[in-house]
C-alpha cells in the first residue's frame, strides 16, 4: 500500500482514490505501454529514468513497460519486458523511487499468443486457442493443447510473485488482441473442446490464470484486466459491447479482480490499431462515454486512457463519475509534469500531447526531446550558475523557439528574430489540414512559454549579419530552417514545391502529379489538401509504397481519404524530367526495377524532397566566431557543455534544418542539446 497525505485540493483530479488494496494520492495514471526501451526484453537505465520522471512529476500510479511477456513462446515484438526472475531487481529499485514520491507502481504482463512472430525472441513455435494468424504480425499459431493451457497459467502466476517479490503494488493482464482474449472472442476462437464454444468455456482458461495468480500473490496485491469494450467493427464479427459486460461480471463475481482497465477495438490490423490507439485524426476522449456505462453496469473500479489530451475532459471524467482514474499516457511523455504543475496552479504552462503519434514510431516525443533520455538531457531547466549572457536566436520555428525558451529559462538575456509576422516555421505547413491542426499546439506552447520568461520576440525581422552584431552577442544560435528542394528536376516546367501547395500561395487544379522522394508526412498531406480541393491526384515514389516513413499510426486516416477521393498511389517509379507542352508538363519516369522509362502529361507537377539549408546568416557569421560555427559533435550527442573558447565576441551555434534536413523532433533535440548548459 502507498501512504499518501490527504489531498486538500478541491481539483476532483488531485483527490485520493483506494483501487483495490492500494491507495492512489490522485487520480491521473499512465497506462502500460510499450516504450519501454529495453535490451532484449531486459530492463535499461532509459526505462528507469524514463519512468522515474513520472514520479518526480507528481503521479499518481505508473504501468512499467506494457505486454510484458510471460512465457518462452510469446516472443517480444515491440519492445516488451520479459518478466522472468531477472526483472525483480529492477522492479525492486524503481518501486522503491515510486514509493518514495507517494506514487503506485504497477506493470502490465501477457501472453500474446498469436499477436507475435515465430521469427522473434528465441525463435520458437507460437500457440493460439485456434490456429489463426493475425494480420499485423504475421505469424502462424498452431493451436494450443490442454499441456501448453496448463504450463502458461503457471507461467502467469509466477510472473504475478516476481512482480509482487520485485515491491509492486499490483498488476494488470492486458487481455484485448492478446491470448486471454483471443481465447474470449468467437473470431478467434473455434474449440470444440471444454475452452471453446460458450461463454463460460472460452472464459475457463482467463479464470485459471487469475485464480492462480491471486492464489500466488495474496490478498494485498492488486489484480486487474485490460481489456476491450467492444471487437465490433465494419465486419460486425468478435465481441460486442454486452459480450464484454458479460465477461467483466464473471470476472468481478469470481472475486479475483480489483479493477478494469478499459479501451476500445480491435488490434488485428493497422487500420484497426489506429482506431485503438487514435491519433489527430480522432476526436477527443471518444470512447470515455463507453467506459462510463462499464462503470455504472459493473461497479468495479474503472480505469480508462484514450487520448484524453486535456485537464478539462479529465477532470469532467473524475468530476461526472464518469471513470474512477483516468489516463493521461502520451500526455506524460509530452510533460512528466502534468499534476505537479496542476498543483502549483500553472495548469496553463502544461505542455500538451498533441496526439502526432511520433511515440509510437520512434519511442521518443515528437515536440519533448528530453523523454526517454532522461539521463542525458533534463526536462526541467535548471538556470545558469552564470546567468547575465545576450543571446541572440534567429528564427521562429521549432528549433529557434526551443532555444529562446531553453536559454531564457537558464536566466539568459534572449531576443528572437522572426523574419514573417508568425512563429511556428515549417510546422505551420504541417498543420494546416484540419485533422492535423493539432500540431499548432507545439507552437502555441512554446510561444507561451517564451512570452512567459521574457524573451524578445521581433517579428518581421530578417536579421542579416549586422543587425545580429548589433546586439552584441554572447551566442548566436541560427536556426534559420531549409528551403524546399526543387531544382534537381530536369527540364522546364514549373515545378511546384509542398510549401507552395500547403502555404495556399499555389493551387494547382486538374490532373495534378506529386511526387514524394521523402517517404515522409508531407507528400501525402499535400494529396490530402488537394484531392480535398477537387484536383486529380496521382502521389508517386520511388520507394516501395507510399509513406515509407510516415507516422505508422497516421496511415490509415491518409489511406482512407485517398481511397475515398480516388488518389491514384503509385510506387517504384522515380522522376527524371519534366518538360513544358504547351500548358500541361510531360513528365518522364523510370521503374526501379525494370528501368523502363515513361512519360505521362499533368496539369501540375508538385515535388517534395525535403530542404537545403538556409544557412546564408550563418555562413556570414562564421568566420568571426569563437568558435568558428564548430559543434563537438561527441559532446552533443551525451549532452554534455559544448566547449567554450576564450576571447571577445559570441560562440556561434545552428540547429534544425538548417544543417540538415529533418523533422520537428530532431529541431528541437538540437536546441536543447546546445542550449541546455549555455
Amino acid at each position: 500500500m502507498v501512504a499518501t497525505d490527504p489531498c486538500q485540493s478541491k481539483d476532483p483530479l488531485l483527490t485520493p482514490y483506494q483501487l483495490g488494496p492500494v491507495t492512489l494520492k490522485n487520480r491521473i495514471f499512465s497506462t502500460g505501454h510499450a516504450l519501454s526501451h529495453a535490451n532484449h526484453g531486459r530492463a535499461t537505465d532509459t526505462t528507469l529514468y524514463y519512468q522515474m520522471e513520472k514520479a518526480k512529476g507528481g503521479i499518481g500510479l505508473s504501468f512499467v513497460g506494457g505486454s510484458g511477456t510471460v512465457s518462452a513462446d510469446t516472443a517480444p515484438v515491440f519492445d516488451q519486458l520479459i518478466i522472468n526472475d531477472k526483472i525483480v531487481p529492477f522492479f525492486e529499485k524503481l518501486s522503491g523511487f515510486y514509493h518514495q514520491h507517494g506514487a503506485a507502481l504497477m506493470t502490465q504482463i501477457t501472453h500474446l499468443g498469436r499477436r507475435t512472430n515465430a521469427n522473434a525472441g528465441e525463435w520458437l513455435p507460437m500457440v493460439a486457442p485456434s490456429a489463426n494468424r493475425e494480420t499485423l504480425h504475421r505469424g502462424f499459431p498452431r493451436a494450443m493443447d490442454e499441456e501448453d493451457i496448463f504450463r502458461i497459467v503457471a507461467d502467469f502466476a509466477q510472473a504475478a510473485r516476481r512482480c509482487r517479490d520485485g515491491g509492486l503494488d499490483g498488476l494488470e493482464v492486458i487481455a484485448s488482441g492478446h491470448l486471454m482474449d483471443q481465447f474470449w472472442s468467437p473470431s478467434t476462437n473455434q474449440r470444440t473442446d471444454q475452452y471453446g464454444g460458450s461463454l463460460d468455456n472460452r472464459m475457463r482458461f482467463s479464470r485459471m490464470v487469475f485464480e492462480a495468480m491471486r492464489k500466488e500473490v495474496g490478498d494485498g496485491f492488486a489484480l486487474g484486466v485490460r481489456m476491450t469494450m467492444t471487437e465490433h467493427d465494419h465486419d460486425q464479427s468478435g465481441l460486442s459491447e454486452a459480450d464484454n459486460m458479460a465477461i467483466a461480471q464473471r470476472l468481478k463475481d469470481d472475486g479475483v479482480i480489483d479493477f478494469l482497465n478499459l479501451v476500445s477495438g480491435k488490434i488485428d490490423s493497422l487500420p484497426r490499431l489506429t482506431n485503438y490507439m487514435p491519433g489527430m485524426a480522432a476526436p477527443l476522449s471518444p470512447y470515455l462515454e463507453q467506459a462510463g456505462r462499464f462503470k455504472e453496469a459493473i461497479g468495479l473500479p474503472v480505469l480508462h486512457a484514450t487520448r484524453v489530451n486535456d485537464l478539462s475532459t479529465a477532470r469532467f471524467a473524475i468530476a461526472e463519475g464518469v471513470v474512477d482514474v483516468v489516463g493521461m499516457t502520451r500526455g506524460h511523455i509530452a510533460d512528466p509534469y502534468i499534476v505537479a504543475k496542476l498543483e502549483r496552479g500553472e495548469e496553463d504552462r502544461i505542455r500538451t500531447c498533441v496526439g502526432s503519434t511520433y511515440c509510437s514510431n520512434y519511442g521518443y516525443c515528437i515536440q519533448n526531446p528530453a523523454t526517454a533520455r532522461e539521463g542525458q538531457l533534463p526536462h526541467v531547466i535548471a538556470p545558469s550558475e552564470k546567468p547575465g549572457k545576450k543571446v541572440v536566436v534567429v528564427g521562429g520555428g521549432p528549433a529557434g523557439l526551443e532555444a529562446a525558451r531553453i536559454t531564457a529559462s537558464r536566466g539568459h538575456d534572449v531576443v528572437l528574430f522572426e523574419a514573417s509576422d508568425k512563429l511556428g516555421g515549417q510546422v505551420l505547413l504541417a498543420g494546416k489540414l484540419s485533422w492535423r491542426k493539432d500540431l499548432n499546439s507545439i507552437v502555441d506552447w512554446l510561444a507561451r512559454e517564451c512570452e512567459h520568461l521574457g524573451v524578445d520576440i521581433r517579428y518581421q525581422h530578417y536579421a542579416d549579419d549586422a543587425m545580429i552584431r548589433a546586439e552584441n552577442p554572447d551566442v548566436v544560435i541560427i536556426a534559420t530552417g531549409g528551403l524546399p528542394h526543387t531544382d534537381w528536376v530536369e527540364g522546364d516546367a514549373n515545378i511546384l514545391s509542398t510549401w507552395d501547395v500547403l502555404s495556399g500561395m499555389a493551387l494547382p487544379e486538374g490532373k495534378v502529379l506529386i511526387h514524394d522522394q521523402t517517404g515522409k508526412n508531407v507528400a501525402m498531406a499535400a494529396a490530402d489538401y488537394l484531392s480535398e480541393k477537387g484536383a486529380a491526384v496521382t502521389l508517386n515514389t520511388q520507394d516501395a509504397h507510399i509513406g515509407m516513413e510516415a507516422m505508422r499510426l497516421e496511415m490509415s486516416p491518409f489511406m482512407k481519404r485517398f481511397y475515398e477521393r480516388g488518389v491514384v498511389m503509385r510506387p517504384d517509379h522515380e522522376v527524371l524530367a519534366a518538360h513544358r507542352k504547351g500548358n500541361q508538363v510531360e513528365v518522364t519516369f523510370r521503374n526501379m526495377h525494370t528501368a523502363a522509362t515513361t512519360q505521362e502529361i499533368y496539369d501540375h507537377i508538385v515535388v517534395e524532397a525535403g530542404t537545403l539549408p538556409n544557412d546564408e546568416s550563418f555562413y556570414a557569421l562564421k568566420e568571426d566566431a569563437l568558435n568558428h560555427g564548430v559543434v563537438d559533435l561527441d559532446a552533443m550527442a551525451e549532452g554534455a557543455p559544448q566547449p567554450q573558447h576564450d576571447g571577445d565576441g559570441y560562440h556561434l551555434y545552428r540547429i534544425g534544418d538548417v544543417v540538415g534536413s529533418r523533422d520537428i523532433h530532431c529541431a528541437m533535440l538540437d536546441a536543447l542539446r546546445i542550449c541546455a548548459h549555455i
